[in-house]
């Protein structure tokens, strides 16, 4: 069964609709969820400076000083 990811947070859910039904506190909108729109991987890296994680949450748990949002962002 898929999985859907937030790319904010990296929390996840079995449907798109279950994943933003709830708010994200990481979230530069102060928005709800949002769904990674890339594939599962075995490492993430941040698109504005390269970082690595083993999962999105791992990514996004650190700052980054490049970002505009100044969190990671995970590639697609």
């Amino acid at each position: 069964m898929p999985r859907y990811y937030c790319k904010w947070c990296g929390s996840s859910a079995s449907s798109v609709s279950s994943l933003t039904s709830s708010s994200c506190s990481k979230n530069p909108m102060g928005r709800r969820h949002e769904p990674y729109e890339g594939e599962e991987k075995k490492f993430y890296f941040c698109k504005y400076c390269g970082s690595q994680g083993s999962s999105i949450s791992s990514l996004t748990s650190g700052s980054c000083s490049k970002s505009p949002t100044k969190r990671h962002v995970p590639m697609r």
